[in-house]
């Protein structure tokens, strides 16, 4: 019998610290909601909104930000976007910077913009409150998370899919609107003009945005300035994006400038240029190795991401023409005894990750139930998960939550864990900062890593508990010596700057390589910081890059 695989549950680290400056360290927390809609069932469907979508997630992703639904959002249906939305609103709560990218069909009615889910279908203007989403929904969602910079991107001004008399009030492109505070709002195209869907794959805006904001040392003025004047140049005029900010307080770099180079410089447009050239020559290869000699020729450029994607599609391909055995007739197939709890709960998860069977989270809901009604411990974590993400099952938290009591009464450290971050923000129950500490206490003392992680970040934040930066450093400690990575950068941030702990950049230069030998992006960028300023180690310019590339090319994982 196959062992059961524990879960980490819902569980994302609340903060990644970032090295900025040669004496700071700043907590940057990025939270994504990153929508595209192409299969519509009712209107012209789109080609390029789903392949934009999940270009931005994997850009987001290397950039730092936690992606809502661990991804891009493909095809909602009105249901399934205002969950996304009112998801999103949630997990902003205690963030530094909330994006929200949507890629489809937009309109623009009596002034206000509409975003289309895939089955909406008016016959009259007012249908339109009922079928689609107001922008302004979403933008409620970020105002009240107290995040510092809000930025919206817009994709969404394609065409005019209604053209009913009915629906006379559609007008051409979107409507400008007026960015509230903090927040900076980017169209593909200026208000009531209508922008490319794209020829190759992806339309020319998202392009150019995936390729700009990788750039070091561009803060978000500069950086939508530059995918303006590229959208721009690509189009002929043609199409030109546009921005409408606030005043925003202090200054934002998707990816921090490189010391002793000049904010702002702009990359060589030759190599661009060369890189552009390639790719017409090797997009349409069956051959791996050209493939692979591309990436490693521009391993930085916009097409780089395009040729790693094809070469996983090869080797799918290839994978495929090994003849697979012949399937199993129905009464032959292996099934699950319904008393065994264990073997329901691994069958429930096969279905939930789609390792051995086709992807089915209803399906997985539904066996997790049987064996948790068996008293399964495992299965009563994974379907509270479920209940908590809305996958399978309509997302319930106060479902959510009782499964993990449940299991946590059995004695499960990692539904501990989850209770008390539902406490934190306030998830099924009112937000309640001691009952937080309580379960991470429980969690911490039943030797669970990520519990014990958590504990320390309440210490060190001083939002649920009174700040101590001592027993933060010491549950750091502990969490690390039982392996857990997030809990080696916490504790190497808490050396850096001195905190709870004599500071040692030596010290903080161990506990970063050691996290970043386990594939943490963020002490990968750590680390060149240090040799950027000649902290801890001679500076070194040249190997701070080397970390600074690490870093980009190891991304979010």
């Amino acid at each position: 019998m196959r062992t059961v695989i524990v879960r980490l549950g819902f569980v994302v680290f609340a903060i990644l610290f970032i090295l900025t400056g040669a004496d700071t360290a700043r907590a940057d927390k990025r939270v994504a909601l990153v929508v595209g809609n192409s299969a519509y069932k009712n209107i012209a469907r789109l080609d390029n909104p789903a392949n934009d979508a999940k270009l931005m997630a994997n850009t987001l992703r290397r950039l730092g930000f936690t992606l809502i639904g661990n991804g891009a959002q493909i095809d909602l249906d009105k249901a399934a976007f205002d969950n996304a939305a009112q998801n999103f609103g949630r997990q902003l709560q205690g963030a530094d910077v909330g994006l929200f990218y949507y890629a489809g069909h937009g309109v623009q009615v009596s002034g206000a913009n509409y975003l289309v889910p895939v089955n909406a279908n008016p016959t009259r203007e007012a249908d339109v409150d009922f079928q689609m989403v107001d922008v302004n929904v979403v933008l409620r969602q970020m105002q009240g998370s107290g995040t510092k910079l809000n930025l919206v991107v817009l994709d969404a001004c394609r065409n005019n899919p209604f053209v009913a008399g009915s629906m006379r009030a559609v007008n051409r492109g979107l409507a400008q609107m007026y960015a509230p505070e903090g927040t900076l709002i980017s169209y593909a195209t200026q208000p009531g003009a209508v922008a490319q869907d794209g020829a190759d794959g992806n339309s020319p805006y998202t392009k150019a945005l995936a390729q700009t904001m990788g750039k070091p040392g561009l803060d978000i003025f500069q950086a939508f300035n530059e995918v303006g004047v590229v959208v721009k140049r690509s189009t002929g005029g043609a199409q030109q994006p546009w921005v409408s900010s606030s005043p925003i307080d202090g200054t934002f770099y998707f990816v921090a400038p490189v010391s002793g180079a000049p904010a702002g410089v702009a990359s060589n447009p030759g190599r661009e240029d060369e890189a552009t050239q390639a790719w017409a020559a090797a997009k349409d290869t069956t051959s791996a190795a050209v493939l692979e000699a591309f990436v490693k020729r521009f391993p930085d450029s916009f097409y780089a991401e395009l040729a790693r994607a094809r070469l996983e599609e090869l080797k799918k391909s290839q994978i495929a023409t090994v003849a697979p055995p012949a399937p199993l007739s129905p009464r032959n197939a292996p099934q699950s005894d319904p008393r065994d709890a264990n073997g329901l709960t691994n069958l429930a998860l096969q279905y939930e990750e789609g390792e051995g069977r086709p992807k089915n989270e209803a399906e997985a809901a539904r066996l997790y139930r049987k064996a948790a009604d068996l008293g399964n411990r495992q299965a009563t974590l994974n379907l509270g998960t479920l209940y908590h993400d809305g996958r399978g099952v309509d997302q319930n938290y106060a479902e959510a939550l009782r499964l993990f009591q449940k299991a946590a009464d059995m004695g499960d450290p990692q539904a501990m864990t989850n209770v008390g971050v539902m406490y934190a923000h306030g998830e099924g129950v009112p937000k309640n900062g001691p009952e937080a500490v309580r379960w991470y206490k429980k969690a911490a003392e039943a030797g669970h890593p990520a519990g014990t992680t958590y504990l320390g970040l309440a210490y060190e934040k001083g939002e649920l508990i009174s700040k101590d930066y001592a027993e933060a450093a010491r549950l750091y400690r502990k969490a690390a010596d039982l392996g857990n990575r997030q809990a080696i950068l916490n504790l190497g941030t808490m050396y850096y700057r001195g905190r709870g702990v004599p500071q040692s950049y030596d010290e903080a230069l161990r506990l970063f390589r050691q996290a970043a030998d386990m594939g943490d992006p963020q002490a990968m960028n750590n680390i060149g910081v240090m040799y950027s300023e000649g902290q801890g180690v001679p500076k070194n310019d040249a190997e701070a890059n080397r970390w600074y590339q690490k870093a980009t090319n190891s991304g979010q994982r």
